[in-house]
């Protein structure tokens, strides 16, 4: 009996509870990007019952990175929409590829409207239309990540966005 109890905790631990995904060490903490952005999260975001529907990881020469979505259980009842929010979570190698990625987004979107945000990682942005996303993207050491509610709705929560960024800034 115990040892089938140790085979599938083991399991699960190593497949990650159904998420196959790679922890990064910092100085202080491992990080696992699954963890960072739950569906309990996108619930919040999105005021409304999610569910994901995208999850995959990837390991390149320079970064790794992972990416989840979550879709809202149905439509908003104001604007007949379905909400969707995304994670990205990206690893690189070195702080100068993470400065890179970041300055690249920021720059092609500065003239869109893309606003720099203090205090936050080392550096952050937020990006609106006013009307269909909301983009917040945080860059802290050689880590960037960001969250896009990629369908607003009318129950989508800019407040609750922003509470889930800084708690997984102050996490990294």
């Amino acid at each position: 009996m115990y040892l089938t109890k140790f085979a599938l905790v083991s399991w699960l631990i190593i497949t990650n509870f159904g998420h196959a995904s790679t922890g990064y060490k910092t100085s202080q903490v491992t990080i696992t990007p699954t963890k960072l952005f739950t569906r309990l999260e996108a619930d919040r975001i999105m005021g409304s019952a999610t569910h994901l529907t995208d999850s995959v990881s990837k390991k390149e020469a320079s970064q790794s990175s992972y990416l989840c979505g979550y879709k809202a259980d149905s439509k908003d009842q104001k604007t007949g929409k379905i909400g969707t929010v995304y994670f990205l979570f990206e690893a690189y190698n070195d702080i100068e590829g993470a400065k890179k990625r970041f300055s690249d987004v920021y720059l092609s979107n500065r003239a869109n409207g893309a606003k720099a945000v203090d205090h936050l990682g080392d550096e952050a942005l937020y990006h609106t239309d006013n009307e269909n996303f909301d983009l917040m993207m945080v860059r802290k050491g050689k880590y960037v990540f960001n969250i896009k509610i990629n369908t607003r709705t009318s129950t989508s929560s800019l407040s609750e966005l922003k509470i889930v960024v800084k708690k997984i800034t102050d996490h990294i």
